[in-house]
Order: structure tokens, then sequence, then C-alpha cells
């Protein structure tokens, strides 16, 4: 299975927040970037914070994210 970015935070944090709601409802999920970003705050250096899914739950994940407001 491919993973796939489905969204790019500025902030890890909220990145990490927004990857906790999707696993609460069974998605699983990662960030990718967020420590660096933890470390060298440059976010548009390195395009954000990018939450990362299976692509067979993409679909899922953006609709969890739409409806709690996740998306940046």
């Amino acid at each position: 299975m491919d993973l796939t970015c489905i969204a790019q935070f500025t902030n890890p944090v909220t990145a990490d927040i927004a990857r906790g709601m999707l696993e609460n409802h069974g998605i699983r999920a990662i960030v990718d970037n967020g420590t660096i970003l933890s470390v060298l705050p440059m976010p548009s250096a390195i395009g954000g914070a990018r939450l990362m899914v299976f692509e067979s739950d993409a679909q899922e994940a953006l609709r969890l994210l739409g409806e709690h407001g996740d998306l940046e």
C-alpha cells in the first residue's frame, strides 16, 4: 500500500492533532517532517508538516478533516 499526502500544516502540533483525530476514527496516519519543523521552524522551505495516510483511506480522511475543521 502506498502513502499519500492529504494535508500540509505549518505547525507540527496542529498536524499531530489531526493525525490523532484520524487514528481515533480508525485511520492510520503519520506526520512527515514534523520533527524537523520542531527544531528548524521553516515550514515553507520543506513543505510543512505533511499528514500522510494510505491511499485507500484518503477520501475518508479528507472528509473527517473537513468535518472536524482540521484543515489549514
